[in-house]
């Protein structure tokens, strides 16, 4: 038995009417032709779509924004309508799609609980009897007999979520409005979410926290431009989008000449051990960075530092001649200047090199990304922690070995945990 299944489904919107200048009617009117309507184009958010999904399922929908997650939970909860193509729910419906989805905002919180629960087709002794549960998951306090209109975003989620998620349905639907929510409520939201599982409700969702889908659901869908791209087991549907994204801001990083004064930099590239061309490695690689460089007139010692940086947390390692005393000398014309990282220790992902260069103690070229390339590994997937692909591609960027020691694992025996992946955070 399916909770619920997409036969061929294909949404489309109308884009947006072309309009024409008033030039263009203008020269038109001489040419005595008859001023045609704009076109529309067609935007497909779900384009075909097959789907069907278990009763006591767990799937999350992933993808980029606008890859039609939102629109799929908006059709299954009667939302929106489908252009073609056929749509079969079976069973209780709670959804939290936007935040106040569900909430009349004239109605006191408890007026909308009461209501909710009818709708559902609650008698009144069993919305009283689940009323107090609500009211304390939601945190609200005396706001619950306050209109809706003057809760505050966070206040409408909190009464919206406890109210679709206690109210018993056979299918939960969350998208990532949970988001809004602080760090507390979004725990309490997971926790939540995990119980229903665990009865064997239907859970359907959306949301960009990586971890907690692959700590919570036993199945995940990536979506692109409304097309199901993978589906199948968490931690490999996760692998493969956080790979892509990472393979995305690599190939983005384009190179370009960066002058200052003296000196112009027009190419950087990156290297293996053999001194091949590389724009990835594996965790544990060397890299060199290799600098090609002209001088517009004679340079006295110019000193580089180049680093390497986190794009979200800084930098990691920096490599300075200014540190390490090395002298390029007096420079001119075309020449070059290398570094090489032995071993760089770094988990899967997106990494940036920085450099920057002074000269006499004052900066020639600002420190800038010189490059990027993408640290990849696909050994992960054999780890067995809850959330080994998440941590290990967007937790701690280092990976040092260490062991673990504790009550029934206390051998002498060196268990160098390097060979795992964990995460460090």
């Amino acid at each position: 038995m399916n909770s619920i299944e997409f036969d061929h489904v294909t949404k489309t919107y109308r884009g947006a009417e072309g309009y024409r200048s008033l030039r263009d009617d203008v020269a038109d009117r001489f040419r005595r032709r008859t001023r045609k309507p704009g076109s529309r184009s067609a935007i497909h958010a779900l384009n075909d779509v097959n789907l069907e999904v278990p009763v006591g399922q767990a799937l999350a929908l992933i993808g980029d924004n606008g890859a039609g997650k939102s629109t799929a939970l908006k059709i299954i909860s009667r939302i929106t309508y489908p252009t073609s193509g056929r749509v079969t729910v079976r069973g209780r419906v709670g959804a939290l799609i936007e935040v106040g989805t569900g909430l009349h905002q004239e109605l006191t919180g408890r007026e909308n609980v009461n209501l909710y629960g009818r709708i559902l087709g609650f008698s009144g002794r069993d919305i009283r009897r689940r009323f107090d549960e609500i009211v304390d998951f939601a945190g609200i306090g005396a706001a619950i007999d306050q209109p809706v209109k003057q809760y505050s975003s966070g206040m409408e989620l909190r009464l919206g979520f406890a109210i679709a998620a206690h109210l018993e349905p056979d299918i939960l639907i969350v998208d990532e409005a949970i988001s809004v929510g602080d760090a507390g409520f979004q725990y309490r939201c997971v926790e939540r979410m995990s119980k229903l599982v665990r009865e064997g409700r239907t859970l359907l969702f959306v949301t960009h926290n990586l971890a907690a889908v692959e700590a919570l659901c036993d199945r995940t869908i990536l979506l692109a431009s409304g097309e199901i791209k993978m589906d199948g087991e968490p931690r490999r549907v996760i692998h493969e989008y956080l790979r892509k994204v990472h393979a995305d801001v690599t190939e983005r990083a384009g190179s370009q000449v960066i002058l200052g004064p003296g000196i112009e930099i027009h190419e950087v590239t990156l290297h293996d051990s053999v001194g091949r061309s590389v724009t990835s490695i594996r965790p544990g690689d060397p890299l060199t960075v290799r600098i090609r460089f002209r001088t517009t007139a004679e340079l006295d010692s110019p000193q580089f530092s180049i680093g390497i940086s986190d794009p979200t947390l800084g930098m990691l390692t920096m490599a300075s001649m200014l540190l390490d005393g090395e002298d390029l000398g007096r420079v001119s014309g075309d020449t070059w200047v290398e570094v090489s990282f032995d071993g760089l220790p770094f988990k899967p992902r997106a990494y940036d090199v920085v450099g920057d260069v002074r000269q006499n103690f004052g900066r020639i070229v600002d420190l800038q990304r010189l490059a990027r390339f993408q640290v990849e590994d696909d050994a992960i997937l054999n780890g067995t922690g809850t959330n080994v692909v998440t941590r290990s591609m967007r937790g701690a960027p280092v990976h040092l070995p260490y062991r673990w020691r504790y009550p029934g694992r206390e051998s002498s025996e060196d268990v160098i945990v390097s060979e795992l992946i964990a995460s460090n955070e």
